[in-house]
């Protein structure tokens, strides 16, 4: 009997062997799937090893991972949910169950599971912190305090927990309680005057403006310049109606020598703020800057508010322009005043302005490629096509990973049309590439790659569909319907150019009306008579072509004269 007992042992026991050495092979068999993102075959891996050990949690884990990846939020919580549960005491399984019921906004299920990691990971503070926001969301205020005296036994007193414990001690109707936290608080630090101030404006707020007013005289007697008092005592003021008293204390702290930067900031936002209620005090406020201005600046927020007041009042743009540049004498590399500046010239369409503006912001911040994109139209619009094309890769070299796409698209796109400019066309059309991939409905790189392609010759349908895509946004667009015109001229389909055409260039309007609209090029009313001629209307085509070179604009092509001459269309 004891000899088959044995061998029964020993032959279940090796099945055990056998069993956890099949799991083993084929979980790792899973991760290699995984790592390599062929998911599809990592599940079902994942769920021959539940077949060997429905119990193993690891495979319900990364089943749950897997199930979370393809957006089945449901089956994945579930299966992380029994992963926990086989494995109670696994802090990575729990973390994930929690963020999930959080996400989810779902307390009630998050607490005991965070209840479980905090008992697991005594020291963490994070997990605490988090536990008291639940406990107060759920109207558990004393479990809340609860964790937050956990956290100060483990990082002692500070501000932001005091302060919350207060909230809470106010909230369960205990005012002794709270503002117990609060004395503690200002024992701990008591040369900070700052907690002193909150704790006068707590009892301000409780009623007990008697002993506020305690709080705040032992302040003022120990920081005659204390900024949070002066911001409370002006509240006070105002609140209580006594605006005289207001408007005198806040006039003597903003012209105050000593005052610092911060607070005027703080004073002339209240101003701006009645400002915006009452717009007769305006020239008080112009005066207010005009003032505080004519003083040396340590820094450029006071000008900083001053625009923003001048975008507010619609003073002209050239008054902003001032300011902005005022702010970039003394913070040179001011990332709102470059902003308002470069629009500003932008706007004006000064080049030399833009590249200046340019040219700075990329000195300061040489990761934003905005600064490289401006930079390099100017340069362009000037000829330096080189500059440009060079300006324009560094920007995309060194961009941020958060730089818009539209913005990076933009930039491809005027890269591709720096290239063609200086016959450099796979250049150019690979450029236009990247620019579609980041921004597939750019409706400029559209059409100068479709009009490029259709001088070619090459890939007229493409070029078609893309012109096509570009009419349907801007119908309007006369440049977008010469293209499309164009392109269906290349293919010979001359009626159908001619219709798109006559949007262009309407051969019903006298030859003054086509010659005094600027928006009409040469090289667009020289368009309208190829197809014309193609349609074999030649007087019409013959008139079309001598008003495109009337225009005299240099855009028309060395072959107009030919045209007019022999009074035919030549390629």
């Amino acid at each position: 009997m004891r000899r088959l007992s044995f061998i029964l042992v020993l032959l279940f026991g090796t099945l055990g062997i056998k069993a956890q050495a099949n799991f083993d092979y084929y979980y790792l068999e899973a991760e290699k799937c995984r790592l390599a993102e062929d998911y599809s075959s990592a599940l079902d891996l994942y769920r021959h090893c539940l077949d060997i050990n429905p119990e193993a949690p690891e495979a319900l884990y990364n089943i749950g991972l897997l199930y979370l990846y393809m957006r089945s939020d449901s089956i994945g919580t579930s299966y992380i949910r029994q992963a926990c549960e086989r494995d109670t005491n696994n802090p990575y399984y729990l973390e994930t169950l929690a963020a999930l019921y959080l996400n989810k906004r779902d307390a009630e299920s998050a607490i005991p599971v965070l209840e479980k990691m905090a008992s697991l990971q005594s020291r963490r503070s994070d997990i605490l912190s988090q536990l008291a926001s639940l406990y107060s969301t759920v109207g558990d205020n004393d479990k809340a305090i609860g964790a937050l005296n956990r956290i100060e036994l483990l990082e002692g007193v500070s501000p932001q927990v005091t302060v919350e414990k207060f909230r809470l001690y106010k909230e369960k109707g205990q005012l002794d309680s709270a503002f117990v936290q609060l004395q503690a608080l200002c024992e701990e630090s008591p040369h900070d005057m700052n907690l002193r101030v909150v704790v006068g404006n707590q009892y301000m707020e409780a009623g007990d403006t008697l002993r506020a007013l305690e709080v705040f005289e032992e302040v003022r007697r120990q920081e005659p310049t204390n900024m949070h008092l002066q911001l409370v005592t002006l509240d006070y003021l105002r609140e209580s109606g006594q605006e005289e008293r207001y408007s005198h204390m806040r006039d003597s702290l903003l012209y105050h020598p000593e005052s610092p930067s911060d607070l005027r900031v703080v004073l002339l936002k209240s101003y701006f703020a009645d400002v915006q209620r009452d717009s007769t005090i305006g020239p008080k406020l112009d005066a207010a800057f005009d003032t505080l201005l004519a003083r040396p600046q340590q820094d450029a927020d006071i000008l900083i508010m001053k625009g923003a007041y001048q975008i507010y009042s619609k003073q002209p743009p050239e008054e902003l322009c001032k300011t902005m540049r005022q702010v970039l004498e003394v913070d040179p590399g001011n990332e709102t005043a470059l902003r308002e500046l470069l629009h500003y010239y932008e706007d004006k369409n000064d080049e030399k302005g833009v590249e200046d503006i340019s040219r700075r912001g990329l000195n300061y911040h040489p990761e934003e490629i905005a600064y490289a994109y401006y930079l390099g139209i100017a340069l362009a619009e000037q000829k330096k096509l080189s500059d440009a094309a060079e300006v324009l890769q560094q920007g995309l070299r060194v961009r941020t990973e958060f730089v818009s796409e539209r913005l990076v698209s933009n930039v491809f796109g005027v890269l591709g049309d720096i290239y063609y400019q200086q016959g450099k066309e796979t250049e150019a059309f690979a450029a236009y590439d990247s620019a579609l991939v980041y921004m597939e409905d750019n409706i400029m790189c559209l059409n100068n790659y479709a009009y490029y392609l259709s001088l070619k010759g090459e890939q007229l349908d493409r070029a078609e569909e893309m012109s096509y895509r570009t009419i349907r946004q801007e119908p309007e667009n006369i440049t977008y319907l010469d293209t499309y015109a164009w392109i269906l001229f290349m293919k010979g389909d001359y009626a159908h150019a001619r219709t798109y055409m006559d949007k262009v260039v309407d051969p019903k309007l006298t030859d003054e009306e086509l010659l005094s609209n600027e928006r009409l090029l040469g090289n667009l009313i020289e368009h309208a008579g190829d197809v014309y001629a193609n349609c074999g209307e030649q007087e019409t085509a013959l008139r079309l072509w001598k008003l495109a070179q009337e225009k005299g604009d240099n855009t028309c092509t060395p072959l107009l004269r030919k045209k007019i001459k022999r009074k035919k269309y030549f390629k």
